[in-house]
């Protein structure tokens, strides 16, 4: 009785083959690593946004709740606000990761065609909030010279290289 063999079958892969496969694996991790500091970057950019936009509002807020004379009293730029990385509130500027101003003009034209209405009744409250982990001094604005000047009392940008935001609100007194 004749027994026979099964033909010899491919067992594994050519080498050929398995240096193609860790090629391409090599160069897509290479890829995907080249990707990590970007979207590390995006990532920070985008909790700076955040924590800045919850400051301004926050701030923005308690200027709304404030009575109306204590708010317009002086000074018309307020001290110095202090806030962490989180965004809550420091005492003092040791630690502080975010620097917020805020500025109340008593009074504000509201624009028609002629030109802007004083009115007596509502403020503008600007809140100016600064990524500033550096504690680095920051330039406020003098008296305006001409319309693209940053009203008195406010960061000036041109002076300064911090990134800043700026959250503006209106406020009215209750008659």
């Amino acid at each position: 009785m004749k027994t026979s063999l099964p033909p010899r079958s491919r067992l594994g892969f050519s080498l050929v083959e398995v240096v193609v496969a860790i090629g391409i694996a090599a160069s897509t991790i290479t890829l995907m690593i080249g990707l990590i500091p970007a979207g590390l970057t995006n990532f920070r950019d985008a909790l700076n946004t955040t924590v800045t936009s919850q400051i301004g509002q926050r701030l923005l807020y308690e200027a709304a709740q404030t009575d109306y004379q204590v708010l317009t009293a002086a000074p018309a730029t307020k001290p110095w606000r202090y806030f962490d990385d989180e965004g809550t509130e420091l005492t003092s500027e040791a630690g502080a990761i975010y620097h917020a101003l805020t500025r109340v003009q008593n009074t504000t034209s509201i624009p028609t065609e002629a030109g802007g209405t004083p009115q007596p009744h509502l403020a503008t409250v600007i809140v100016q909030v600064a990524l500033n982990p550096e504690g680095q001094e920051l330039p406020i604005a003098g008296p305006s010279t001409g319309p693209a000047d940053p009203p008195e009392g406010t960061l000036d940008s041109s002076m300064t290289s911090l990134k800043f935001s700026t959250f503006t609100g209106h406020v009215a007194k209750s008659l």
